[in-house]
């Protein structure tokens, strides 16, 4: 009997009106109401399918009425070709690992997927057995929220994080969920929280006198006679081409002798391992944060401080700063981050990283009158100059009150008198 029951609940049955006539397209089964479309079919010929039909709180519509509406929605998808996927929907745990595997990600930096890899960690500890079709957007925002607060996860504690941590996990799971689509796993992306993240805090400007208190320190004694850092020389190098260059660290680490231009005068930032700056090229690519390569113009300190570092370089190394461990292969140092926090410690500059550096840089040629174009050209700013007229544009106040002194409109210029308050 109960075979039975169970082979009667398994059959769509037409859904009748209240005059007894079969409502077009409507469809029982098991007391749930099934929308009829026509749509492309797994093996890509156009046919009918049955789709369940829900409410907007994602749950099976309990009435007639509402599996009308239901039902018009479930048409105004087709025609927009955003209905869902057919077949059993894949778990975001495993699309996310076939995610990583896909030959998309694995041309990102290996920086970038380091850390994508770990936000996934996190979103598949959190969601669980979740479907991917059933990621929405209460879900995204419970985990924003949860994110802001902090909570334990698997028996890991995640402490509260800022609202710009949140826009970089959303980046991650908005990209996975992209390519869901693309791989026919998901019909569409759900709508993201929006949060606005606050300004990023004002921080007092390096000065010439702690940039050249830190140069001191990087090679400084201790009281005891030993040395504040064992690196002292080259992080005293590292921290010069980074003021006169505006590279940012994992770049600059990252430099080869083949890539300054001696001739041309020029260093070439994020270019690959093998390129001739010497030789004629064309073409943009390289591994800087953009994926392109840039041509710093020699400025005077740049000029003197890579002269004289060339003229002691390692023998057996083409790196500009090779690794102190590297042993029989020609290694890059990895990091200098120990080496640094000694030595701001000693200059007294506890807030001091090696980004203020790349602050400096722009900062001073903004201050010489340099127009903000070429100093985004040479920082690797793809706006024109936009970013550092709104971050550093009021440093440029004196220059421009000069030049407004040279105006001259019309034949004649006129002397502006000063009155007394």
């Amino acid at each position: 009997m109960k075979e039975i029951e169970k082979e009667v609940k398994q059959v769509f049955l037409p859904v009748l009106d209240s005059r007894k006539r079969k409502v077009r397209g409507l469809y029982l089964r098991g007391g749930i109401y099934y929308g009829l479309v026509s749509c492309v079919l797994e093996n890509g010929r156009k046919g009918p399918r049955r789709f369940r039909l829900l409410d907007a709180a994602d749950r099976p519509v309990a009435d007639l009425n509402a599996a009308k509406e239901a039902l018009e929605v479930l048409r105004h998808k087709r025609r927009e070709d955003t209905l869902p996927v057919a077949g059993s929907k894949m778990s975001f745990e495993k699309w996310s690992h076939e995610y990583e595997g896909l030959e998309t990600s694995r041309l990102k930096k290996p920086r970038t997927q380091v850390k994508e890899g770990e936000v996934l960690t996190m979103w598949r500890k959190y969601l669980g057995p979740v479907k991917l079709d059933k990621i929405n957007t209460p879900l995204l925002k419970s985990y924003c929220e949860d994110r802001l607060r902090g909570f334990t996860l698997a028996g890991k504690e995640y402490r509260p994080c800022s609202v710009r941590t949140i826009k970089l996990d959303m980046i991650v799971i908005r990209n996975v969920l992209k390519a869901a689509i693309e791989a026919g796993r998901l019909a569409v992306l759900p709508r993201f929280p929006s949060y606005k993240a606050p300004p990023p805090p004002r921080r007092e400007l390096l000065t010439p006198a702690e940039f050249e208190l830190l140069l001191e320190k990087c090679t400084a004694l201790k009281e005891d006679g030993e040395p504040v850092t064992r690196n002292g020389v080259q992080l005293r190098d590292l921290f010069r081409v980074l003021a006169y260059s505006g590279g940012r660290i994992n770049e600059s680490l990252a430099l080869r002798w083949n890539h300054v231009d001696w001739n041309g005068r020029q260093l070439w930032i994020g270019a690959p391992e093998d390129f001739d700056a010497s030789k004629k090229s064309i073409g943009k690519g390289g591994s800087s944060k953009n994926r392109e390569s840039r041509a710093v113009d020699f400025n005077p300190q740049l000029d003197s401080v890579l002269q004289e570092m060339h003229s002691r370089k390692a023998p057996d190394s083409e790196w500009m700063f090779p690794s102190p461990q590297r042993g029989e292969k020609d290694l890059k140092a990895s990091s200098l981050r120990e080496s640094m926090i000694r030595a701001r410690k000693a200059a007294s500059l506890v807030k001091f990283g090696f980004h203020h550096l790349r602050d400096y840089f722009i900062s001073y040629g903004v201050m010489a009158g340099i127009d903000f174009m070429t100093i985004a050209r040479w920082a690797g700013h793809k706006d024109g100059g936009v970013l550092i007229g709104k971050v550093y544009g009021h440093l440029a106040d004196s220059h421009r009150r000069k030049m407004a002194d040279k105006m001259v409109i019309g034949s004649s210029s006129l002397t502006s008198k000063t009155h007394a308050a």
